[in-house]
């Protein structure tokens, strides 16, 4: 394993001293934070290619600390919470977390998916000699180095926007239900509300409009497709 960096945002003193003493002997590299403020700071600071991130906490809430490291940071966030509401979970993937696990939970199954968010955000941060950059109209998508611009200019995405826009330029015009893209974005491995892709698409639209371009079209009953 090679010694990724993860942020555990997380008040329960006792909780984040399971969690980070579990992922310390899966040889991770672990910053702690007990209050919102911290975690923030840390975020910068640390650089983490991973963040576990409670909601109920000190000074700044864990909305506001997703929202903020959102601005500056595109490494998975993966909230655990005791709220297993799905408005809870819509909201929160909706401001820019990739994932959401529901208190109490096995360390089984957080290994899992810190191991599975890791190997796919690493995947994009790692040159490969056969990947391409493609060109559609004013955008241009850089799969080496998880980069997206419209007419020259920068679009923020986080790692799971960029796989599903990857996903669906990569396979232009072809329809997609919300299914489909569940299983080849996400996999069989993680549970995603089926309405989490409308979200995800929802931002995707608006990331892109904002810059002056999206091709991502609805076929209504269907799904989706990428299409110019």
């Amino acid at each position: 394993m090679s010694n990724e960096k993860i942020l555990v945002i997380e008040d329960d003193n006792d909780l984040s001293d399971i969690i980070c003493n579990f992922l310390t002997k899966e040889n991770y590299s672990i910053k702690k934070a007990f209050d919102g403020e911290t975690g923030i700071t840390l975020a910068k600071d640390f650089t983490p290619q991973l963040i576990l991130l409670d909601i109920m906490l000190p000074k700044v809430d864990g909305m506001e600390v997703c929202r903020q490291i959102r601005l500056s940071s595109t490494a998975p966030i993966i909230i655990i919470s005791a709220k297993s509401s799905d408005m809870d979970k819509l909201l929160l993937l909706g401001i820019g977390a990739d994932d959401y696990l529901t208190k109490p939970f096995s360390l089984v199954e957080l290994g899992a998916r810190v191991r599975s968010h890791l190997r796919r955000y690493t995947s994009f941060s790692t040159p490969c000699v056969n990947q391409t950059t493609r060109v559609f109209g004013e955008i241009t998508i850089d799969s080496v180095y998880h980069k997206v611009t419209v007419c020259g200019k920068n679009v923020e995405l986080t790692s799971k926007e960029f796989k599903l826009l990857d996903y669906l330029c990569d396979h232009p015009s072809q329809v997609f239900s919300k299914e489909q893209l569940i299983d080849n974005v996400w996999g069989y491995t993680e549970y995603i509300d089926i309405n989490t892709i409308t979200v995800y698409i929802g931002r995707l639209r608006e990331k892109l409009s904002a810059n002056g371009a999206c091709y991502i079209k609805t076929v209504w009953g269907v799904g989706y497709k990428w299409e110019m």
